[in-house]
């Protein structure tokens, strides 16, 4: 019998965890994305792991997570601005695959 597929959201979240143990949360990471920023999270370490969000993945699987939490696109763009802000690093490989579609 097959199991059911793990969510975008279950991917990105466990990923981001592996090095460092529970941290960040589904429900910070959705908060997130629903507001296009990190001041959506109030922890502290949370919003580190958030920061590589955009380096860490591959663009369809943030667009997927954007799907399932019904965010938007604008507000994924949104908080990768607000993750450079931050002083995390660029993603030439986000900023190519949204380029066309802002």
């Amino acid at each position: 019998m097959d199991s059911p597929p793990t969510s975008a959201v279950d991917l990105a979240v466990t990923h981001l965890n592996a090095p460092v143990g529970r941290v960040l949360t589904k429900t910070e990471f959705a908060d997130a994305f629903k507001a296009g920023t990190l001041r959506a999270v109030h922890r502290h370490e949370s919003v580190a792991l958030l920061c590589y969000l955009f380096v860490e993945f591959d663009p369809q699987l943030i667009i997927r997570c954007v799907n399932e939490l019904r965010s938007g696109l604008l507000k994924a763009n949104e908080l990768y601005n607000d993750t450079l802000r931050a002083n995390a690093p660029r993603s030439l490989n986000w900023e190519r695959s949204v380029a066309h579609l802002l």
